[in-house]
């Protein structure tokens, strides 16, 4: 019985030495890695374009909660503590990565509604142009 429970101390003992290692705290493991943002930015780009063929103001619609989950991030990033602690654990060039994926992600709509608002505009305008 004493060998059984020094055992299961041991066993104990040694997972939670182990447990901060696999996951259960750090700013890594709760942001999303760059390759999901860079994804995250091609998919809305192409979402936009496609949208934008159908109807200039389509990519709109996109745009607003595109930027609340940019609104989210960039909040994490800016405050001063847990910006910290991911500046800290993934490195300056994960936050460069993040704040390029998010204002090309809020501007990437906007330039395709733009693109196909003026060339939409310009055929009204003159309807008899070569």
């Amino acid at each position: 019985m004493a060998a059984m429970r020094g055992t299961l101390l041991g066993l104990a003992g040694s997972a939670l030495a182990v447990a901060p290692a696999l996951g259960a705290g750090g700013m890594a493991a709760r942001e999303p890695p760059a390759t999901v943002l860079w994804f995250a930015l091609f998919t809305i780009a192409g979402l936009s374009l496609v949208m934008a063929c159908r109807r200039w103001w389509l990519p709109l619609m996109l745009w607003v909660p595109v930027a609340f989950a940019v609104s989210v991030i960039i909040a994490e990033l800016a405050d001063p503590v847990i910006g910290a602690a991911i500046r800290d654990e993934l490195g300056g060039f994960y936050v460069l990565q993040a704040d390029l994926c998010a204002a090309l992600a809020i501007t990437v709509p906007l330039m395709f509604a733009n693109m196909r608002f003026g060339r939409h505009d310009d055929r009204k305008k003159r309807p008899f142009s070569r």
